[in-house]
C-alpha cells in the first residue's frame, strides 16, 4: 500500500495530482486541530488580561453572561431598571451570597460579597470587599437599630477590631474567616465560569475548522460531479476530463496565484504558532515564547514555500522584472493583510477573550515579513545550489 502511494505521489497524472491534493488537505486538516488543541491548552494557562479570579470577575458580571450564571444555578439581576447588570445572587454550599459591582471607572471596580452568619441564635451580616481595596464590614440589627463595625486590611492582613469583639462577643479572627469563605466560594464560581467559556471556545474553534473542511469537500465534491457528468455526456476518458477541470481550476486561480501565496504565509505561521510554543518552547518564559513560536513558525513556513510551494522552475530570470517583483509583493502584502482580517473574524467568532488591539497586526505582521523575507533568500540559495549543480555535471 505505501509504494502504491510513493507511486501516485511521484506520478504526473491527473488522479496521481488529486490524490496529492487529498493527502494534503488530510495533513492540514490533522495540523490545524493540533494547533487548535494546543492554543486550547495554552488558554486554560494564560489569556492576555485575564489573571486571577478578580480578571474573571471584571469580565463575567456581565450581561452577556446571564444565561451561563442561570446555568451554574445563580441569577444575575439589575437592582432597578436604570442599573446594569451588576447584581449576582449565588446559591453554593455555605449558603446565600450577594455580590455587588462597584464600578470607580472602566477599569478598576470592587465587588461586594454578603453572607448571613448565624452564632448564638444571633444573625450577622457579613460583608467583604473584593479587589482593590479589601475590607470587611459586619452588622447586626439591635431592636431598631443596626450595628456595624468595619475590619480593615493593612499590610498584607486584616487588622483586629477591639470595639466590634467586646461588643459582638465574635473574635476578628472568627469574622475574617467567615468572610474568607465567602471570598473563596466566590471564587470557586468564577473558575466554574471560566471553564464554561474555555470550552465554549474550544467547540466554536472545532466547529469552525470542521465547517471550513466541510466547504471545501463539498466544493471539490460539487468539481468531481461537473467532471461526471462532462465524462457521460461528451464520452470522454475520466482523466481526460479530470486533467481539464485541474487545468479551467489553475487558471481561474492564476491570476491570484501571490496573493494567495501572502494570505497562506499569513495563516500558516498563524497555526504553525501555538504548535511551536505547545510542543517546543513549552518551558520558555511567556512573553519570550510567544516572540520566538513566531520566529520559529516564520522559519518553518519559509522553507516550506521555498521547497514545497515554489518548484524549480518557479525563479526564472526576466529582463526588465524589477516592475513584476514589486507587483506579486505588492499582491503578496494585500494577501497577507486579507487574512490577517480574516483570521481577526474568526477570533471575533470563536471568543472576545482576546480584544482588538493593534499589537495582534504588528506582530503577525513582523512575522510575515520575516518568512516573506526568507523564503526569497532561500530560495535564492536554492537557485544557485541548482545552478552550481549543473554547471558541475
Amino acid at each position: 500500500m505505501k509504494k502504491q502511494i510513493r507511486g501516485l505521489i511521484k506520478n504526473k497524472s491527473p488522479f496521481a495530482l488529486a490524490v496529492k491534493v487529498i493527502i494534503i488537505i488530510g495533513v492540514s486538516y490533522l495540523l490545524i486541530q493540533l494547533s487548535n488543541k494546543e492554543k486550547s491548552i495554552e488558554e486554560t494557562k494564560y489569556i492576555p488580561g485575564m489573571q486571577d479570579q478578580y480578571d474573571y470577575a471584571m469580565k463575567y458580571i456581565n450581561k452577556k453572561y446571564i444565561s451561563n450564571w442561570k446555568r451554574l444555578g445563580h441569577d444575575l439581576y439589575k437592582a432597578d431598571r436604570f442599573a446594569d447588570y451588576d447584581n449576582l445572587e449565588l446559591s453554593v454550599e455555605i449558603g446565600v451570597l450577594n455580590v455587588y459591582k462597584i464600578e470607580y471607572s472602566i477599569t478598576s471596580a470592587d465587588f461586594l460579597i454578603n453572607r448571613l452568619c448565624k452564632k448564638d441564635g444571633k444573625t450577622y451580616n457579613v460583608e467583604i470587599v473584593y479587589g482593590i481595596n479589601p475590607k470587611i464590614e459586619i452588622g447586626c440589627r439591635e431592636e431598631d437599630e443596626y450595628i456595624s463595625y468595619d475590619i480593615l486590611y493593612e499590610s498584607g492582613k486584616f487588622v483586629h477590631n477591639q470595639e466590634m469583639e467586646e461588643y459582638f462577643q465574635i473574635t476578628t479572627d472568627e469574622v475574617v474567616e467567615w468572610a474568607e469563605y465567602s471570598k473563596y466560594a466566590f471564587e470557586a464560581e468564577l473558575q466554574k465560569m471560566h471553564e464554561i467559556q474555555l470550552e465554549k471556545v474550544r467547540k466554536r474553534r472545532k466547529n469552525l475548522t470542521n465547517v471550513g473542511f466541510i466547504l471545501l469537500a463539498l466544493y471539490m465534491f460539487l468539481k468531481w460531479g461537473s467532471i461526471m457528468i462532462e465524462h457521460s455526456k461528451e464520452d470522454k476518458p475520466i482523466g481526460q476530463c479530470l486533467d481539464k477541470a485541474i487545468v479551467n481550476t489553475v487558471k481561474k486561480f492564476s491570476r491570484w496565484k501571490y496573493v494567495l501565496y501572502g494570505a497562506a504565509i499569513m495563516f500558516w505561521v498563524y497555526i504553525l504558532r501555538p504548535v511551536v510554543s505547545g510542543l517546543i518552547l513549552s518551558g520558555v518564559e511567556r512573553k519570550l515564547n510567544i516572540y520566538l513560536s513566531y520566529g520559529i513558525s516564520a522559519i518553518i513556513v519559509a522553507a516550506a514555500g521555498c521547497f514545497i510551494i515554489m518548484r524549480n522552475n518557479s525563479e526564472k530570470s526576466e529582463k526588465g522584472a524589477g516592475p513584476t517583483v514589486i507587483r506579486r509583493m505588492v499582491q503578496m502584502t494585500a494577501g497577507c493583510i486579507l487574512e490577517m482580517f480574516i483570521i481577526r473574524l474568526g477570533m471575533m467568532l470563536v471568543s472576545d477573550f482576546y480584544p482588538r488591539n493593534i499589537q495582534f497586526y504588528i506582530v503577525n505582521g513582523v512575522a510575515w515579513c520575516g518568512a516573506a523575507f526568507l523564503i526569497f533568500v532561500f530560495s535564492r540559495i536554492k537557485h544557485l545550489i541548482l545552478k552550481k549543480g549543473k554547471i558541475e555535471s
